[in-house]
């Protein structure tokens, strides 16, 4: 898609159609972190499970450890597919997909106005973060320009504090998510 052209409608439609990418791209990686991490706690049962007489020295509630950790893996699974990421994912990918299409029409300001209107409203809006994202992302570390009604937009040094603690405190819940049994299954190898 290429840049806005002056008209303020086609600024919107772009900047929506952008911020629904961004909302798509998250909710597809968070379906798959929590593919990835139901399977790997299944696994991190089955383990525990297969080699219970060898942890259960230097774990002596293995037992309800095990059973803590299934009865955790299928509420998670429940909860992760209660979610539906992939369902609103591809919400937001056929609402950007419509918008571009609006983008590249040559309808007058107004018609273009309240199809963009109409389109809206068949789907769930974005979170605030996600145009935050586009701020930040596309501005900051990209390097690009963005307008809206002609005027430039600009990030604030909150919104830049919001972009990088996030995707700090998201990477640290993953990593921790994973390794955590990782170091559970290794310590008695390392401390005998």
């Amino acid at each position: 898609m290429t840049r806005p052209s002056p008209s303020t409608i086609n600024d919107t439609i772009w900047i929506t159609s952008r911020v629904r990418m961004i909302a798509e791209r998250k909710a597809l990686r968070n379906q798959n972190i929590s593919y990835l991490a139901v399977t790997y706690y299944s696994v991190f049962s089955v383990i525990l499970s297969i080699f219970e007489s060898f942890y259960s020295v230097p774990y002596p509630e293995l037992g309800k450890l095990n059973l803590s950790s299934s009865v955790v893996v299928l509420v998670a699974s429940l909860v992760a597919g209660g979610f539906r990421m992939e369902a609103r994912a591809a919400s937001f990918r056929e609402c950007y997909l419509k918008l571009q299409k609006l983008y590249d029409e040559d309808l007058p300001d107004q018609d273009k106005k309240l199809r963009y209107r109409d389109i809206l409203l068949d789907f769930p809006n974005h979170s605030n973060h996600d145009y935050t994202d586009l701020l930040v992302n596309h501005m900051l570390l990209e390097g690009k320009e963005l307008t809206n009604h002609g005027k430039p937009l600009t990030w604030t040094w909150f919104q830049f504090f919001s972009f990088f603690g996030r995707r700090i405190l998201y990477r640290s819940i993953i990593a921790a998510l994973f390794l955590v049994p990782a170091a559970f299954l290794m310590w008695p190898f390392l401390h005998g």
